[in-house]
């Protein structure tokens, strides 16, 4: 995807534009010109992107500008002649051992000859001369093999090519050296031209980040699902890129950074996150150790920002979503008054509601955020919850704060919940901009669906809610005749209570019925460690303790009075006796009972489902 024009940006598209505007400007370095082709390319080009282990893409800048792959070759045909030969015949030839010097060094071991790693030009010589085959079909599978991870046919640059061969005096002699040696064993010439053509062969930027990508993926190309190399030995060409592939600034490159990486004088970098991503920079602008600056700087500041470094492992999960539904189909603990529930009932599919899990880090993040993004079209309040949810990554947090940011730019509100298992997330929720009246922040999830519903209900309609609700409207009493609702109403005992007052408590004897008219109550059961959870808050015209009716003599739960109630109690005594006389009043106050309970079934099986994904 190209982020130029997007409506709304996912944490990563906001950190690359920023990465990009940032470094821009910048005006430090030169142009390679010992090849002189490259000393033709236009210094202000820049390009980044990145492409994640599932196939997605981020682009911006002069991504598809072409340039030569130039030294980024090594690692790849690297792996290819460890696919041709295995790997005890490649290390017998070449070493594995950072050289500490310029990349075109003349390294190699005194009584072996044996170069002293694949990513300094001798070593790729050697390399180039190991791939199989006949002459013109070396160069073929070399360019299949690099189709495979671009996912498109690639080719030559003849220009840059012609420029290599002109000007490649020391990498023949490095070429020879290697044949008297017997590093290689036949002509050197023949190895030389290959190696200046794989060096010529033109990419792009967001072909280097699929390649890194593949190298992400095990081997496999994210994008077509094809293998680019066997899975063997995806290993072995990470090792020597984290090792050796920066020149002679690769262990401080390791030591920042933090990723497998190889550069090129032509002003790339492929870097490679394992498991997560691959890095393409392009900038022909180079530092004196032949490295992009602004590749290097770029990939610096995005380790830096999102804490990638590979030596921060995490606990990865497969997805950090452990159910995404919205309010529809998981409602809250509040039972709402039947003008407000069937507002929620049609409306209700605007409030998102994503449950994460496991430790959050950058590759589950960045997959949620495009989820949320894609979506956030289609809802008004957005609630993250956090209950399941363990360590939160540095990079994680930042990419979290970011996209939060995005969605209350946006218009929307945000509830977080669950934020006692995410305490990192907590304490900066007040960083977000914008956030004051938008954005509530809960310890547990037992209020946050409910605040979400109240937020709707406001933007839907007003005084949806009746504040007294008369006993003949009472959800027991639907359907009832005038005369059966008056006899009811007599037999029935009023009551108040005021606010924090216990109405029924867990294990008392349960012989009556309330019929609640005014006020709030809350159902609650103990815990069996201690406290007590909420089961339901009920509003005017609702009933409690009705599970009396179906012959349960003793409480189950505990209800307090969150606010001054009125109530009517009718004793099972007086609903038998008043059934006695008139079969049609027990008739329909059952009937009632049973659509309550069925509506309440069908509201669990709703959530069983929503949050079993």
């Amino acid at each position: 995807m190209s982020i130029v024009g997007s409506r709304m940006k996912t944490p990563v598209e906001r950190l690359l534009e920023q990465l990009y505007d940032s470094h821009a400007a910048l005006r430090e370095g030169a142009v390679a010109t010992y090849i002189p082709e490259l000393a033709t390319v236009d210094p202000g080009l820049f390009g980044i992107s990145i492409v994640t282990t599932d196939g997605h893409e981020y682009s911006i800048g002069d991504s598809q500008v072409p340039l030569t792959i130039q030294s980024i070759s090594k690692p790849f045909v690297y792996g290819l002649a460890l696919e041709d030969n295995g790997e005890d015949y490649v290390l017998e030839r070449v070493g594995l051992e950072p050289s500490g010097d310029a990349f075109n060094a003349i390294s190699l071991d005194p009584v072996s000859g044996r170069p002293s790693n694949p990513m300094i030009n001798a070593g790729a010589i050697a390399t180039a001369a190991m791939v199989q085959g006949r002459e013109g079909n070396r160069l073929k599978r070399v360019l299949d093999m690099f189709g495979r991870y671009a996912g498109h046919d690639l080719e030559v640059d003849l220009d840059v090519y012609r420029s290599e061969c002109e000007t490649g005096h020391r990498n023949r002699a490095i070429g020879h050296l290697l044949r008297n040696y017997e590093i290689v064993s036949s002509d050197p010439d023949a190895a030389l031209d290959l190696y200046f053509r794989q060096c010529s062969i033109s990419v792009t930027c967001r072909d280097l980040a699929l390649m890194g990508a593949c190298l992400a993926n095990a081997g496999v190309n994210p994008v077509s699902g094809m293998r680019a190399v066997d899975s063997r030995f995806v290993e072995n060409i990470l090792s020597v890129m984290g090792s050796c592939g920066m020149y002679d600034y690769a262990g401080e490159w390791i030591y920042r950074v933090g990723m497998p990486a190889k550069s090129g004088v032509a002003g790339g970098v492929v870097a490679v996150l394992p498991g997560q991503f691959g890095i393409g920079v392009f900038s022909p602008l180079l530092d004196p150790r032949g490295n992009s600056v602004r590749g290097v700087r770029v990939c610096a500041d995005l380790s830096d920002a999102y804490g990638l470094h590979m030596l921060n492992v995490p606990n990865l999960g497969s997805s950090a979503v452990r159910a995404a539904y919205d309010a529809t189909a998981v409602r809250s603990k509040r039972k709402r008054q039947p003008r407000a529930a069937e507002a929620l009932l049609a409306g209700g599919s605007r409030i998102g509601v994503y449950e994460l899990q496991g430790d959050l880090v950058f590759s589950s993040v960045e997959v949620f955020s495009r989820q949320v993004v894609a979506a956030c079209d289609a809802f008004e309040i957005v609630c993250i919850d956090f209950k399941h949810a363990g360590r939160i990554g540095e990079g994680a947090l930042a990419m979290l704060i970011d996209l939060i940011g995005s969605v209350l730019e946006a218009g929307k509100l945000v509830a977080l919940s669950g934020v006692g298992q995410a305490v990192e997330l907590a304490g900066r929720a007040e960083e977000i901009a914008g956030a004051e009246a938008a954005l509530a922040v809960f310890r547990d999830k037992d209020l946050a669906p409910e605040w979400c519903e109240e937020r709707l209900l406001l933007r839907l309609a007003t005084e949806l809610e009746d504040g007294c609700v008369p006993f003949t409207d009472n959800e027991l009493c639907h359907g009832l005749n005038p005369s059966a609702a008056r006899t009811l109403e007599a037999a029935a005992r009023p009551l108040h209570f005021a606010t924090g007052e216990t109405i029924v408590r867990r294990g008392e004897d349960g012989q009556s019925v309330y019929l609640l008219t005014r006020g709030e109550v809350s159902v609650t059961v103990d815990l069996p460690g201690g406290g007590s959870a909420r089961v339901a808050t009920l509003a005017p015209g609702m009933t409690f303790g009705e599970m009396a009716m179906l012959g349960e003599s003793v409480r189950s739960a505990n209800v307090q009075a969150d606010s001054d109630v009125e109530c009517w109690e009718v004793t099972m005594t007086d609903l038998v006796r008043l059934g006695e006389s008139d079969p049609h009043l027990r008739s329909i106050m059952y009937e009632n009972l049973a659509r309550k309970l069925a509506s309440n079934l069908r509201s669990a099986n709703a959530e069983v489902r929503a949050l079993s994904g």
